[in-house]
């Protein structure tokens, strides 16, 4: 089984990829470990500071998952939306297109690192964008019916999940949170998108699609079958 690291941000990272992501991916002979950042945001500190204030210390954690040579890859599952301004790439993506956007980010990260082992991926515009793709399951889950017609009316606007943008005020957090201030991250999101199931979210989130086909590829490049 290929052996994968997943540099994360914090709990509700790690919840994601053990509770959603794992499960699907050791059928494809691919085992993920959510790694948090040893730099992670202070408790308490506001989500739209991100999880750390410099690349350096980024790089510095990814770096230290690729001295590991039992690991197979690489990987990063870090939200667009909050990372440090220093980021290679961030000061010059290009604007408009999101996916062209995200596309430049991590092919800047990708050469900075230089290591064929690692494999960018940054999350538009952060995870909670694949809990508006849930809305039907967290209405359920928090008993507000109201809610799902809500969350889907901005999905709807923005053209998909991964669209909603990374304003301050108006990203895929700060939606949900307006909606629903009693909304616990960690908990609700997760178990959500659990509900909702991989294969339905990846149809309404094709970069994180494109991701995890990279990640269930062989050596050869070839997806592997179950």
């Amino acid at each position: 089984m290929r052996q994968v690291h997943v540099l994360v941000e914090g709990a509700t990272e790690e919840r994601l990829v053990q509770l959603v992501l794992q499960p699907e991916l050791s059928a494809r002979d691919v085992w993920l470990t959510p790694v948090a950042l040893k730099t992670r945001r202070a408790a308490g500190r506001p989500h739209d500071k991100g999880g750390v204030s410099r690349w350096p210390k980024i790089e510095h954690d990814i770096r230290a998952l690729l001295r590991n040579s039992a690991v197979d890859t690489v990987t990063t599952m870090l939200d667009l939306y909050g990372l440090p301004s220093d980021t290679p790439g961030l000061s010059d993506a290009p604007a408009g297109d999101a996916y062209a956007r995200v596309g430049h980010v991590e092919e800047a990260m990708a050469r900075v690192i230089d290591d064929p082992r690692f494999l960018p991926f940054l999350v538009l515009h952060e995870t909670e964008a694949w809990v508006l793709a849930a809305a039907n399951e967290l209405s359920e889950l928090v008993a507000s019916p109201r809610l799902a017609d809500v969350l889907r009316s901005h999905v709807a606007a923005a053209g998909g999940p991964e669209l909603v943008n990374d304003g301050a005020d108006t990203a895929p957090s700060k939606r949900i949170l307006r909606a629903h201030p009693t909304y616990r991250k960690v908990v609700d999101g997760p178990d959500a998108i659990e509900l909702l199931g991989l294969d339905a979210l990846r149809v309404t989130c094709p970069h994180l699609d494109a991701w995890l086909k990279r990640l269930e590829s062989g050596p050869d490049g070839r997806r592997r079958s179950t």
